[in-house]
């Protein structure tokens, strides 16, 4: 099967970079044969798995893996030992065996829009967007927003720090988080903040609603609650535009949406007006 290397190989790579894993089995019946899994979260990343990553893999590799998930541990993923899909991957860049120093396949520094693509593909399986306290102002609550990566890997966030500058992103990379349980590598780390956050989603962009809703909250009520789930933020979303079209367009006019679930919130809607295009980039 001819290798195709383009966008969407590029983020197919960067999400086995992400949350994926390709191992070789060393004993029993299949001894030698590849697998390949990733795993998200069971609710938060299963929109994601279901109308994005399967359809992604069937468009490139003409294959949709299985469909794999855990209710107790809990994770949602994908899961398969096709020799299909596990040596397209191998032919892509992705490395067998644990991920230790990742390299980002040569293929994919050769041109900006692959090295997008990969680089959302890592975000999408392995970053996180979340709201943090104005500790100036902690009245206003969770307003500062942030996006983090973190890897074990070194040479990974090394070179997606070398990919962010070339995007020219401002970014942090943050010394290694040192793991208190015993056995496990320090977490190597790189961070963005603020106003270059809205600069990612609009030149990188996401394909996972998890992430999507949270950036779009942030950017409704100028806030973002922490430990919500993507329910909540739905809710949240789809309540706060049927205010907007009764005629709510002004910040800071004091309409609110309330959303209960495991926590009620009210927020005050049109609190902040962002302008940007749009930030998914398919």
């Amino acid at each position: 099967m001819k290798v195709i290397k383009n966008e969407k190989s590029a983020e197919i790579v960067g999400l086995c970079f992400g949350d994926g894993s390709l191992t070789r089995r060393h004993s029993g019946k299949n001894k030698g044969k590849l697998r390949f899994q990733m795993r998200g979260n069971i609710t938060e990343d299963r929109e994601h798995y279901d109308n994005y990553i399967k359809l992604l893999f069937d468009e490139i590799i003409a294959e949709i893996p299985t469909t794999r998930y855990n209710g107790k541990k809990p994770y949602y993923g994908i899961s398969t030992e096709s020799s299909k899909i596990c040596n397209y991957l191998v032919s892509l860049g992705v490395p067998v065996g644990i991920k230790k120093e990742l390299r980002t396949p040569e293929w994919i520094l050769e041109d900006k829009n692959l090295m997008k693509s990969f680089l959302r593909g890592i975000f999408d399986t392995d970053g996180s967007v979340f709201c943090r306290k104005d500790y100036n102002y902690l009245e206003k609550g969770y307003t500062k927003i942030r996006i983090m990566f973190g890897s074990t890997s070194e040479n990974l966030i090394l070179s997606i720090s070398k990919i962010l500058e070339s995007l020219e992103i401002k970014h942090l990379v943050i010394k290694p988080y040192i793991q208190k349980t015993r056995n496990w590598a320090n977490l190597n780390r790189i961070q963005i903040d603020n106003l270059n956050v809205i600069k990612y989603f609009n030149l990188v962009g996401s394909n996972n609603p998890k992430h999507i809703t949270k950036f779009e909250v942030w950017k409704r009520f100028g806030i973002c609650p922490p430990r919500t789930t993507i329910e909540q933020r739905y809710s949240m979303l789809q309540e706060s535009a049927k205010v907007l079209s009764a005629g709510v367009s002004e910040p800071g006019q004091m309409n609110t949406v309330e959303v209960t679930g495991q926590k009620p919130y009210t927020l005050v809607v049109a609190r902040v007006r962002i302008p940007s295009p749009a930030y998914n980039i398919q």
